[in-house]
């Protein structure tokens, strides 16, 4: 005798129930397009190494509905564009503003007497922020072996990178020794050549 069609628990109703009215709890985390390096570098306002101060000034505030933290961090060289050398304020997304938070994952994050290349976005106001997220800050780290300094690849934790559904082909050919910096790093000096070597 062929046995009763089982029914669903009420467990998987409701759960069904809630995933049916968007009760379900959102997924966290930012989605990215992983363009080549050299690719992003042509798209960027400007390219500069930049350090920050042993203690952060940053201040964050309410702009059209969202908070964003203005940093001030130094400009030591500029790579690219037309940045001066001296000081910068870096508007990014997410802060605090009394008891509330907004963190947006992937977001460019800097800490206290840090050395970054930015490859940096001009807002419409002249400000200017961190372009591509977290893909847009590569940190500057010394190389255990020779102690020089190394622009290593971009933080990419907690996002997720899809393949660029566009590349440029003519762009690899003129450019290839900028697709992707190498997991060791790449010196700052040989770095800065081929960012000023890129055609504009």
């Amino acid at each position: 005798m062929p046995l009763p069609p089982r029914l669903p628990t009420r467990r998987a109703l409701l759960v069904s129930f809630a995933l049916t009215l968007g009760l379900a709890p959102a997924a966290q985390g930012t989605t990215l397009v992983a363009r080549p390096l050299d690719a992003m570098i042509r798209d960027a306002d400007a390219v500069a190494l930049i350090t920050t101060p042993g203690a952060l000034d940053a201040r964050a505030r309410w702009v059209d509905g969202r908070i964003v933290t203005d940093l001030d961090v130094s400009v030591l060289e500029t790579l690219r564009g037309d940045l001066p050398v001296g000081p910068l304020t870096l508007r990014l997304p997410g802060g605090t503003v009394g008891r509330i938070t907004q963190h947006l994952p992937g977001a460019a994050a800097f800490t206290p007497n840090g050395t970054w290349i930015v490859l940096l976005r001009r807002l419409p106001d002249g400000a200017y922020t961190v372009f591509d997220l977290c893909l847009g800050q590569l940190p500057i780290a010394l190389d255990p072996a020779t102690r020089a300094p190394v622009v290593r690849p971009a933080s990419t934790a907690g996002v997720t990178l899809l393949p660029d559904p566009r590349p440029d082909p003519t762009l690899a050919a003129v450019s290839s020794a900028l697709q992707e910096i190498p997991a060791a790093g790449m010196r700052v000096e040989r770095f800065a050549a081929l960012v000023r070597a890129l055609p504009r």
